[in-house]
């Protein structure tokens, strides 16, 4: 095949993190999961569906022989039920040796090239755009910031610009760890669980973030209602998640080896998001939806380096080694065409 075409072919080792640090990462994850669950599974909590509400579901494979998975009779929405209640996600984030590896991999990337980083910041910088022809001035918060590496960039872009006195940034996470370690002096840092933080803050953002969030939470509906709350009139709510039906959790399961976690990998991922099911979720918590993308860049990638550790190894997606790199790249921008690629990037504002 000729190689005159506008496609690149993405390389997750090249882009995201090494391979030692992927063995490392994933296998520390599973560590973790399992202790939780020898910790704390006596106290895991049933829960409808925490997409629709529905309390109708079928199981499916648990995840490392220890969570319960079940997908909803409703929606079609997989979910962990139980789920792991506040003291096992609190010992989880603060105390599990695999948020410190993440929180380290995160750090180390502060001010290098990022694929993920630099599409997610054009994003982020077109709705700054939009808001401030209507507004001199506005509030954004970033939920889930971490140590703040996002809104570090952020913040260096509108100081550069000489936008950063009509752009206020605010970042909140539940870790107090990465919060007490900040990348950046640039912003507002709390340590507070979301709906606690939304409480102080009515009506204030104009501009609300969060990436790779909700898919972490216990009841992602009483999320939306406090996002809602504090989202200004006219205001924004841009998000992301990971795509249950992206072509590489559909090529590799959540029990097979995972370079980057499935929506369903607990107890870190407790929901499975997809193109179907966010926008039944958004008008249940009344939102409008304005876009919904799936901008994700490794899945091709991802699926050809690791189908041949899955467990189903009769998988039509073995099929993936007979293609070269130039023909990847094609079949990588046709999932991202096609709303089929590895995470979902919603934007919202109040119905």
């Amino acid at each position: 095949m000729s190689n005159n075409n506008t496609h690149n072919y993405i390389d997750f080792f090249q882009h995201n993190r090494t391979e030692e640090q992927t063995e490392t990462l994933y296998s520390q994850r599973i560590k973790d999961a399992k202790e939780v669950h020898n910790k704390f599974s006596s106290s895991f909590q049933e829960r409808p569906c925490p997409i629709c509400g529905g309390e109708k579901f079928d199981q499916q494979e648990d995840f490392i022989n220890l969570y319960s998975v079940v997908k909803c009779r409703t929606c079609n929405s997989e979910y962990v039920n139980p789920v792991p209640g506040a003291e096992a996600l609190d010992y989880y984030y603060n105390h599990c040796i695999s948020n410190d590896q993440f929180e380290e991999l995160s750090q180390s990337r502060k001010g290098s090239s990022s694929i993920i980083l630099s599409e997610r910041l054009l994003e982020v910088l077109n709705l700054i755009d939009s808001l401030l022809l209507n507004k001199n001035t506005i509030n954004i918060v970033e939920i889930g910031c971490s140590s703040g590496s996002f809104l570090n960039d952020l913040h260096i872009y509108l100081k550069d610009n000489d936008l950063d006195k009509r752009v206020h940034l605010s970042g909140v996470d539940i870790d107090e760890s990465a919060i007490s370690n900040p990348v950046t002096d640039g912003v507002d840092l709390y340590a507070s669980s979301a709906q606690d933080f939304a409480k102080n803050f009515p009506n204030n953002f104009d501009l609300i973030l969060n990436f790779e969030l909700i898919e972490h939470l216990h009841d992602p509906f009483e999320f939306m209602i406090s996002m809602k709350n504090i989202l200004a009139k006219d205001g924004i709510f841009h998000f992301s998640t990971p795509n249950g039906k992206g072509f590489d959790n559909i090529g590799l399961g959540y029990n097979d080896f995972r370079p980057l976690a499935h929506g369903i990998f607990p107890p870190m991922h407790l929901q499975a998001f997809t193109t179907e099911n966010i926008v039944h979720f958004a008008i249940r918590c009344g939102f409008d939806v304005v876009k919904i993308d799936t901008p994700g860049n490794f899945d091709v990638d991802i699926v050809k380096r690791f189908i041949s550790r899955s467990k189903n190894s009769q998988s039509n997606f073995n099929h993936i080694s007979l293609f070269d790199d130039d023909q990847l790249a094609i079949i990588q921008s046709w999932l991202k065409d096609l709303n089929s690629s590895s995470h979902l990037v919603i934007t919202l504002t109040q119905s």
